[in-house]
């Protein structure tokens, strides 16, 4: 077994990743050495094994302790599972007074991240060595400053987030300890309160968060993560390439979805704390169109550089299937006008215009 503290060393090195971008805008398409082209195949035969491998729920570790957080995967687990707890909802309705119809609301969701370390196994160190590889990769590719403060793997609790960058953190798994507070109202007016509280293992296999705070009336605060977690957990080999690719982009193209969100906002006086989310949470979805094109795009030609044929890599198939989150409601569309538009004009169309990529977007979807 690897030793826990081991961290492996980067497949591109900086001079190198220099040399590529001098080179000229295509010159990840030229054929690479060969040895540089058969140890990413190695890697990413190891890499390819990971989706096969046993699911795991132990040792459960803290990654971040109790902090306000209004999680939707919680929101929308709570609101998923309360409804069938008939029992509760009797004791509520007949301790309260309540009458039917029930209407709820989830607010002051908390929530603990916890996470399952990546196993001492070559394949996750081939799995941590890709990442470094792919995105120092797409920032080349681009023409951008590497924004990451780290790419880690960690073993132990609380593990540090960087005070400037980005801290990414591959794990097995990541689960999502909860507690919130339901209030129920009926028709006359009546309102009880209960809290709730669980645990669940989270469907994200990554994320770029979006926190929203209300300051005062048609003030809002809007802030990224400085931290993405990312799930090596999952059934496909493309899912499992894609996630450090997509959560980067994330990070690149945020800054045209924000800026959006926020004329939105101008536009919308009087908007409520669940408004505004409910406007940045249909941006987002935009944003997640565009770079599940993007993904696509990007894994192609950084297999075609590096000369690897995986099973379970095919570009010329129906778009993979994916989670059934709101999120990724537009994801098919994204996918098919990336194809359209191509890579560059995509970024550039969002960047510029990102309600004008929207209309593209809502076209690709009436055809």
């Amino acid at each position: 077994m690897p030793d826990p503290s081991y961290l492996p060393a980067r497949g591109l090195t900086r001079r190198e990743v220099l040399m590529i971008g001098a080179m000229n805008l295509a010159g990840w398409l030229l054929t690479p050495t060969r040895g540089l082209a058969e140890r990413h195949e190695n890697d990413l035969a190891l890499v390819a094994k990971i989706p096969g491998m046993a699911e795991r729920e132990t040792p459960l570790l803290i990654f971040r302790e109790f902090m306000a957080d209004s999680d939707g995967e919680v929101e929308a687990h709570i609101r998923k599972t309360l409804p069938q707890r008939q029992a509760l909802l009797t004791q509520i309705r007949e301790r309260f007074e309540l009458r039917e119809p029930l209407r709820f609301s989830v607010e002051e969701i908390e929530v603990r991240l916890m996470f399952v370390p990546q196993p001492e196994l070559r394949q996750a160190v081939a799995y941590h060595r890709y990442c470094l590889d792919i995105t120092d990769y797409l920032f080349a590719m681009n023409r951008m400053d590497n924004f990451y403060a780290g790419i880690t793997a960690p073993k132990k609790a609380y593990p540090p987030i960087a005070e400037k960058g980005i801290s990414a953190f591959i794990v097995h798994r990541l689960a999502k300890v909860y507690r919130a507070i339901c209030r129920f109202s009926d028709e006359s007016g009546r309102i009880a309160s209960y809290r709730v509280s669980g645990a669940i293992f989270s469907n994200h296999l990554g994320a770029v968060d979006l926190d929203i705070e209300f300051l005062d009336t048609e003030n809002f605060r809007m802030q990224r993560r400085p931290f993405t977690i990312w799930q090596s957990n999952c059934s496909g080999l493309f899912q499992l390439m894609a996630i450090p690719v997509e959560e980067t982009l994330h990070y690149c193209l945020g800054h045209a979805t924000d800026r959006q969100i926020k004329g939105a906002f101008k536009q919308m006086p009087g908007l409520t704390l669940a408004a505004a989310k409910q406007v940045a949470d249909a941006w987002m979805s935009v944003e997640e169109a565009l770079v599940g094109g993007l993904v696509d795009r990007v894994l192609q030609r950084y297999c075609t550089r590096y000369q690897v044929l995986l099973p379970g890599l095919a570009f010329t198939q129906k778009p993979t299937k994916m989670p059934d989150l709101a999120q990724y409601r537009y994801r098919r569309q994204g996918i098919e006008l990336v194809r359209r538009l191509g890579f560059r004009r995509s970024i550039d169309m969002y960047v510029d215009h990102p309600a004008v990529f929207k209309a593209h977007l809502d076209d690709v979807g009436k055809a």
